[in-house]
């Protein structure tokens, strides 16, 4: 079943910004595009709160996503979304967001693709890790956490 991950965070939404575009490389992704969401709704004659911070990361591999879609356009429509990863404030904390699919939910809507099954579940778990690392403090000492623990300082 997909998961909904919800990593907070002391760090500056800037400063988990910087992370993910630091290391995205390191999973083999580059940052397609950073929304922000305050000036995308501002464009579109919404009034914004001046403190409104919500950031919309879209992160891809044009390499393999190209020859995934050349293979099988209708991979297009499954390929796209679960690539998106939120940053914003929430009570006083910097929050990443991210909704991991896993293989299971691809094979059901697209049952006769394994291999595409396989490949979007592995970069959603590289993208889940990418997040992880971003919302880590960075300290001197080591720091010493659980697999199931999500928050971090």
């Amino acid at each position: 079943m997909s998961e909904l991950i919800k990593i907070e965070t002391d760090q500056s939404v800037a400063q988990v910004i910087e992370k993910i575009q630091n290391r995205a490389s390191d999973f083999d992704f580059i940052i397609r595009n950073i929304f922000n969401m305050a000036d995308e709704f501002k464009n579109h004659g919404v009034e914004v709160q001046n403190d409104f911070e919500y950031y919309s990361i879209m992160l891809c591999n044009p390499q393999k996503a190209y020859e995934s879609i050349t293979k099988k356009p209708l991979r297009g429509a499954a390929l796209l979304p679960p690539k998106q990863v939120v940053v914003f404030k929430e009570n006083e904390k910097t929050v990443i967001s991210y909704v991991a699919v896993e293989e299971n939910d691809i094979k059901a809507i697209m049952p006769e693709d394994e291999m595409f099954q396989k490949g979007l579940a592995n970069s959603c778990s590289k993208i889940k890790e990418l997040i992880q690392l971003a919302g880590r403090v960075e300290v001197n000492a080591p720091v010493f956490e659980t697999e199931e623990s999500l928050e971090y300082a």
